[in-house]
């Protein structure tokens, strides 16, 4: 008599629901990661920005009054790319400081 060496359906159907929980319980987790490095990197990028708009207060003896003036002209103190966060918000300027919307 010869015997199958293989797993039955139930012994897949029950490593596989395994496999799913683990996988339910782990995805939530990874995405809340995700917007902690987004909101963290956004941080980050405004005080880039803040640090340009002293740069540009010392070329030119004035603060800028909008992100545009940063990104405009012929040696742009930072790329239009830089003007908004990771997260998808955009950086403004009031009073000599970068802010976020």
């Amino acid at each position: 008599m010869k015997r199958n060496m293989g797993f039955t359906l139930i012994e897949l159907i029950f490593c596989l629901s395994i496999i799913l929980v683990i996988l339910l319980l782990v995805i939530p987790y990874v995405t809340s990661k995700n917007d902690i490095v987004k909101n963290k990197s956004c941080k980050a990028q405004i005080e880039v920005v803040n640090s340009q708009i002293i740069l540009y207060e010392i070329e030119h003896e004035q603060l800028p009054t909008s992100i545009s003036q940063l990104t405009s002209g012929s040696k742009p103190y930072l790329t239009e790319k830089q003007a908004t966060c990771p997260n998808g918000k955009s950086i403004y300027i009031s009073d000599g400081q970068a802010y976020v919307k």
